[in-house]
């Protein structure tokens, strides 16, 4: 690794990683830059963890309003209820490791899931679990709490 890739990687960042995808390419292994793409491939992986969550985040907070308030219960709910169940499952046939971390990141979208859920109702804190309550098998089966197997009636 040579200064000049350094400095490449702080100042342009494009530009490193169109450089880092030649000099692969062309199996120049003295020119990688091996110190930033071992830190950039774990930002990757940390950055699929972070999806997972976020759209466990969505799809449990719509759980739980869902749940909770059904009253209020729209076509918008279901629908986003249906996209994010739908989008978790082609992230999981894409990342299939990542099932390792899937009780983590249960618990860190069903956290989030209820600051959803806070913001969009009207309901107090108590009323909701302190803890997931659900399986992530459950959790995007279609026909669990809000059966999107069916169409919005």
């Amino acid at each position: 690794m040579n200064s000049e890739t350094v400095s490449q990687y702080e100042q342009d960042f494009y530009g490193w990683t169109q450089w880092q995808v030649k000099v692969l390419a062309q199996k120049q292994i003295s020119e990688l830059d091996w110190q930033n793409l071992q830190e950039e491939i774990q930002a990757l992986g940390r950055q699929e963890y972070r999806e997972l969550v976020s759209r466990l985040s969505v799809l449990l907070g719509h759980l739980l309003k869902w749940e909770y308030q059904p009253e209020n219960r729209s076509r918008s709910w279901f629908l986003t209820i249906r996209e994010q169940r739908r989008a978790l499952k082609r992230h999981f046939h894409r990342n299939p490791s990542l099932k390792s971390r899937i009780l983590d990141a249960l618990e860190d979208g069903f956290e989030a899931g209820v600051d959803l859920a806070l913001r969009d109702t009207n309901l107090p804190l108590r009323t909701f679990p302190a803890k997931c309550p659900y399986k992530f098998e459950e959790v995007i089966a279609d026909s669990f709490i809000c059966d999107t197997s069916q169409d919005w009636e």
